[in-house]
């Protein structure tokens, strides 16, 4: 019975932990300039523009599909804010576990639904090439989604 509920704590603790750190590193994460990526150099858009040579209607095609994909991101991320807000609203109130569960799996499928819209953006990216260029998408897509990753967290003030 002491061995149970030890554990139940355990896991607790631990996954308040998991979250603390997710949290810290998405609030942490600064805004990335329009010019350049997280890493100071191109960006994504840049990159794959050079990289797979797009012509002028592909360019245009890829802007818009780009802040469609932007704006969708922007409306995951607002709402997993809000959830993390309610999650950690819940540290100074008696909350049962069942309902953290819940918002750590809401908060956890927002990431989910990042992902997965960003695969499917690209796939409509991928969706504008000519075979040549698709070729060449395939080639370099690690590379781009490489840059999209955040940096590092900015160092913590002492």
């Amino acid at each position: 019975m002491e061995n149970a509920r030890f554990l139940k704590i355990s896991i607790i603790i631990l996954l308040l932990i998991n979250i603390g750190t997710l949290s810290y590193l998405w609030m942490g994460k600064q805004q990335v300039p329009p010019q350049g990526g997280p890493h100071g150099g191109p960006d994504v858009f840049t990159f794959l523009c050079n990289e797979l040579k797009l012509d002028d209607q592909q360019v245009r095609q890829y802007e818009e599909l780009r802040d469609e994909h932007h704006q969708s991101v922007e409306n995951i991320q607002h709402h997993s804010r809000q959830l993390r807000e309610q999650f950690f609203d819940m540290l100074h109130s008696n909350t049962d576990s069942s309902t953290v569960k819940k918002i750590s799996d809401s908060i956890a499928a927002t990431q989910e639904q990042i992902e997965l819209v960003t695969f499917y953006h690209f796939k409509k990216v991928r969706n504008i090439l000519r075979p040549d260029q698709q070729k060449r998408f395939d080639e370099v897509i690690q590379e781009a989604t490489r840059m999209m990753a955040p940096g590092p967290p900015p160092p913590h003030p002492r």
